[in-house]
């Protein structure tokens, strides 16, 4: 490498193109989880279809995807990534209990869900620990990516050839069959009566095969920021970003984009989408001298960045909890509920009664403040 090329990239496996991205990304969840008035066409799409909502979190796993790649070029150290693992499992089923607690006023064991949110988070990274044991280039990332991405697609291909018209529906699909069976029905997703599970098993493979592609993308850039050309970082986004679109075009000529499955043709899109947009912001922000007045404008966006666990998870389970609990102090709330006393008073604060959006930028502010507080004290949640 020229002396000059080493100049203009620092020798660094910290990229602010992806705290950036992930703090836009973050901004837009805390303000989704505190609109829970949103109308049904942004809500998570009932069967098939892709609404608003049902992208958010398919980001967060892409560019989770791309910082593990980034970790994990260094090597994993496995007794670490176990205890990541099973602490964000044992937190995801303590969280389940409260819901359902604050839900029905107890907690029936025999009926106690086994699969959510963040037991997914887990199993991706219990899944993407599995897959850095071949994959150790943007390359590899790619192919396991598409090889997960196709498995499911030929998977799901084949049940709708056994199902009524040929179609996927609530009723034939694997994850009726598949996670009832690991998991038992009455410990899967509303006790199997919606008939799939969006995060068991079935959804993980479609999860993994979008973390897999943006851990591509992730080792493409670190790759650059280590010191290779800006060309061959170009190139190999590109490929992952091409490859990955064509790979969804493809897989939608046997099965739809739909979140629900977390289905081939949406992972691999969404993870052609966020690459795309992690890399511009990689060459706009990365490698080179950052003036005073751009940091500040960063800062906030990096100090979420640098907690996009808590701050994702954490938003979600407060305000999962305000919604389940109000002034009436009784289990299962009676009346209005916290979540609903702080959008009315947001609104009345600002002279706009009935609306969400003080609300939702209460609470964006509010998270913000939080991760600039603990990035200024570098106190960072990694599970």
């Amino acid at each position: 490498m020229s002396e000059a090329a080493a100049q203009r990239v620092p020798q660094t496996s910290r990229l602010a193109a992806l705290d950036v991205a992930r703090g836009l990304m973050l901004v837009v969840s805390v303000a989704v989880n505190a609109w829970f008035t949103a109308p049904a066409w942004f809500e998570h799409a009932v069967w098939v279809g892709v609404h608003p909502i049902d992208l958010v979190f398919p980001v967060f796993v892409t560019l989770s995807g791309a910082g593990l790649a980034m970790t994990y070029a260094r090597g994993v150290r496995l007794r670490r990534e176990v205890r990541r693992v099973v602490t964000l499992y044992v937190v995801g089923v303590a969280f389940t209990a409260l819901l359902a607690y604050l839900a029905t006023g107890r907690v029936e064991w025999a009926t106690f869900d086994l699969t959510g949110v963040l037991q997914l988070y887990a199993g991706i990274v219990a899944g993407m620990v599995t897959l850095r044991l071949t994959c150790r280039s943007w390359r590899g990332w790619l192919v396991a990516g598409l090889t997960l991405a196709a498995a499911q697609a030929l998977l799901l291909a084949i049940w709708a050839h056994g199902c009524p018209g040929g179609v996927l529906t609530p009723e034939c699909n694997p994850s009726r069959v598949i996670d009832v069976a690991v998991f038992g029905a009455p410990h899967v997703y509303v006790e199997g009566t919606r008939g799939h599970d969006p995060s068991g098993l079935v959804v993980l493979v479609g999860a993994l095969a979008t973390a897999a592609c943006g851990a591509a993308g992730g080792r493409a850039l670190l790759d650059h920021a280590r010191g290779g050309s800006t060309r061959e970082m170009l190139r190999r986004a590109v490929v992952t970003v091409v490859v990955s679109a064509v790979g969804a075009v493809v897989a939608a000529q046997w099965v739809p984009a739909f979140k629900r499955l977390w289905t081939a043709p949406f992972a691999l899109a969404v993870a052609a989408g966020v690459v795309a947009v992690l890399t511009v912001l990689h060459v706009l922000l990365d490698g080179r001298q950052v003036s005073r007045a751009e940091a500040c404008l960063r800062y906030p966006l990096v100090a979420l960045g640098r907690n996009s666990l808590l701050v994702y998870f954490g938003s979600h389970a407060v305000v999962s909890t305000l919604l389940r609990t109000g002034p009436s102090g009784e289990v299962p709330v009676r009346g209005r509920s916290w979540a609903e006393v702080a959008q009315h008073g947001a609104a009345e604060w600002v002279g706009a009664p009935g609306a969400a959006w003080p609300w939702c930028i209460t609470a964006v502010v509010a998270w913000t403040l939080l991760a600039m507080l603990l990035h200024r004290r570098h106190l960072y949640i990694k599970a």
